[in-house]
């Protein structure tokens, strides 16, 4: 009798278990079954599983996860883009200081610019000043009388001669030519008349 009695325990708990496992599954496969439908009708799982103090837990460590891990792909991208921020702003001193400098070429090169001008003009200058004081000298031998000009140019050097004589008025050099001694004579004809045919 000991024995039926165990053995009615044994075949009931058998069938009480068989009973909740029955269940347990049953249960499983409808919430399975309503996740897949919500799941295609587009129905916000996570919203509803909110109200189910058990499985809102169970999202809520996933959130948490996703978070950290979102948390720190946030910090990976700000420090990449403060390197990159960093890298840009050397750049942009790199590029500033070769502006700078590039100025202060430009500036140096226009103050020698400036320079050479005024020299230049300081040149233009004397240039003027020294033509008309051979101007001067030109006039001062065209009115001075051709037997006291002749002596004056064969004491002169070939060179200088030649270019007061080349610049007097022919019948003024005819003139002065002719007080000379045939030998100077002679020497500044071949010399003007070589000027001229270079000329």
């Amino acid at each position: 009798m000991v024995k039926k009695i165990d053995e009615t325990k044994h075949v009931e708990s058998n069938k009480f278990q068989v009973i909740l496992f029955t269940v347990l599954i049953f249960l499983l496969l409808t919430l399975l079954v309503l996740v897949i439908y919500l799941s295609f009708t587009g129905t916000n799982i996570k919203a509803i599983s909110e109200k189910v103090p058990f499985v809102s837990q169970l999202f809520d460590r996933g959130d948490e996860n996703k978070q950290e891990h979102s948390t720190v792909k946030f910090q990976e991208k700000i420090n990449n883009l403060e390197a990159e921020m960093s890298d840009r702003q050397e750049k942009i001193k790199k590029l500033e200081s070769l502006i700078d400098s590039r100025d202060k070429t430009i500036e140096r090169t226009e103050l020698k610019k400036q320079q050479l001008e005024m020299e230049i003009e300081e040149l233009r200058a004397e240039q003027e000043i020294t033509k008309r004081a051979f101007q001067d000298i030109i006039k001062t031998y065209e009115t001075i009388s051709p037997k006291k000009a002749a002596p004056i140019f064969s004491k002169m050097g070939d060179e200088e001669a030649l270019k007061i004589l080349s610049s007097i008025k022919t019948d003024k050099l005819a003139a002065i030519l002719e007080q000379m001694t045939p030998d100077d004579a002679a020497r500044f004809t071949k010399l003007l008349a070589s000027k001229s045919s270079t000329n």
